[in-house]
């Protein structure tokens, strides 16, 4: 192999190299052992092509967002690589409040009472602060653009789901440019109120409630919920609607949804979208789990939207975030 190798001169080699995937690519330096820079050329190649598909996660836009990479081109990859897998990003600085447990997987405690007096504003995911904000939003990977399609499913469990409240928000973030500034414009469901909130670019908000309030429901009730999943899904025509399944007894219940939320109650000129986990850190009394249990362009099966799905008609009020 390697006096095949050494039969190519620096031109060729590189140009061969530079159809390999990593893993034949690194076959092939151990192999050859020379030509060290033409390798080095071939692996910032691979290292590029990576970072222009990190651009398509919210979090890798900002630059804040971005990892410290390593100089040399092939520990560079590997971090990017690590980064295309990943789902979702959390600042380590959440630590204490909001973690990442896994690729799907996010616990949320309720925040130390000296902390909160500290802690205010709104934050997406990506520069790093002390404590998250009062109200903390992380990007996921799953999006695209204005025609796209993308479904989300979440669990939320606790050992008392009553506890949570809206401290935890399942949404979507429509991205706009106007004037030539970033503008984001989110509307996000609480899987326990049942309620679908609206933040404006500016931080107005708005609020409707769909859905019943499971903590009310349940009030009186001699069955105790398991978890509770919540559902995203954005049409092609760019609707967006939200579901709600209850489990209870190890018993999945049948899900509910929201309605249509029409395209033209959302931004006409929005030119990306993707899903978000809203926290609201200091309306949380107990320790809750978040495990992303779906990410595509479709919602599963067993949630699939109803044929004669309704039109959200909700009444909205004003909300103060």
């Amino acid at each position: 192999m390697a006096s095949l190798l050494q039969s190519f001169d620096t031109c060729t080699l590189h140009g061969v190299s530079s159809f390999l995937d990593p893993h034949s690519l690194g076959s092939i330096e151990a192999a050859a052992a020379f030509d060290h820079c033409c390798f080095a050329e071939s692996w910032k190649t691979l290292r590029m092509a990576a970072e222009q598909r990190l651009m398509c996660r919210p979090w890798w836009r900002k630059q804040g967002g971005r990892l410290a990479l390593p100089t040399n081109h092939k520990h560079a990859l590997r971090e990017l690589a690590a980064q295309l897998k990943s789902l979702v990003r959390v600042p380590d600085s959440w630590i204490d409040c909001i973690r990442k447990r896994s690729e799907t997987v996010i616990e949320i405690k309720p925040r130390l009472a000296e902390s909160v007096s500290t802690v205010g504003g709104v934050h997406q995911g990506g520069t790093e602060d002390i404590a998250p904000p009062a109200i903390a939003t992380v990007p996921l990977s799953i999006g695209g653009g204005r025609w796209d399609t993308f479904a989300v499913g979440v669990q939320l469990a606790s050992k008392c789901l009553g506890c949570v409240g809206e401290a935890f928000l399942l949404g979507a973030e429509f991205m706009t440019i106007r004037n030539g500034q970033r503008q984001v414009f989110t509307v996000c469901f609480s899987p326990m109120s049942g309620r679908v909130f609206v933040r404006f670019p500016a931080g107005e908000g708005l609020v409707a409630h769909p859905l019943p309030d499971l903590v009310a429901a349940a009030c009186g009730s001699e069955v105790e919920l398991d978890a509770v999943e919540a559902f995203m899904f954005v049409s092609t025509s760019g609707n967006l609607s939200f579901g709600r399944r209850q489990t209870a007894r190890g018993q999945n219940g049948h899900v509910e949804w929201s309605g249509e939320l029409p395209q033209e109650f959302l931004p006409p000129l929005a030119v990306e979208k993707n899903a978000s986990l809203t926290f609201q850190i200091d309306k949380l009394m107990e320790k809750a789990q978040i495990s992303i249990t779906w990410a595509g362009q479709m919602l599963p099966i067993s949630a699939a939207l109803p044929t004669s799905q309704h039109t959200f008609d909700s009444v909205w009020q004003n909300h103060e975030w």
